[in-house]
């Protein structure tokens, strides 16, 4: 696997092909999108070993080898990995700090602000020593977001401050490098 074009700070974000999972975020985005993201990580490339750090369900916060990242996510179908990289100058030994002290911290299954639980974009955004990516009122529509809090015994944070993938990913900020398939 060739990973000198992967550098530290590029974003993955993954490809939700055709799930209702993936068909939820989306709606959830007030911008026009093509592909579909529900899941988004930051890349750290040690020396040729790529890590992904992110918060998943399964995991919380984490940071994973790249394979076993592929791998998870392609549990039930395969997706597609795209990389972005951010085009202006960070500091990312901060970033990894903010990354590295948040280890080991449970996902926030209810997408609400908590200082001790973490979704992936969420806790993207919040381990960048300035605001990068700017929250905005979250919108949660449709009969998927209805049953999803139902089940969880929450009503619907609809209008709280938080980030999705795509809309990170459609800031100024960040451009499209490219599907890993095709980097490496």
């Amino acid at each position: 696997m060739m990973t000198d074009e992967l550098l530290t700070g590029d974003l993955i974000a993954v490809a939700g092909i055709e799930s209702d999972w993936g068909a939820a975020i989306m709606k959830s985005s007030k911008r026009q999108i093509f592909t579909i993201y529900d899941h988004i990580g930051m890349l750290e490339n040690r020396d040729g070993e790529i890590l992904v750090w992110n918060a998943n369900p399964h995991d919380g916060v984490i940071a994973e080898p790249l394979d076993i990242f592929i791998k998870r996510e392609e549990v039930q179908i395969e997706k597609q990995f795209d990389i972005f990289r951010l085009n202006e100058k960070i500091d990312f030994s901060e970033v990894l700090r903010n990354m590295a002290s948040l280890q080991g911290l449970a996902y926030n299954f209810s997408f609400v602000k908590s200082n001790d639980k973490y979704y992936c974009s969420d806790f993207l955004a919040r381990t960048f020593p300035e605001p990068i990516f700017p929250e905005e009122a979250m919108h949660f529509e449709g009969d998927f977001w209805k049953d999803y809090y139902r089940k969880q015994n929450m009503d619907i944070p609809e209008g709280s401050l938080g980030i999705n993938p795509n809309d990170m990913l459609a800031q100024a900020n960040v451009d499209y490098i490219g599907q890993l398939k095709e980097i490496i």
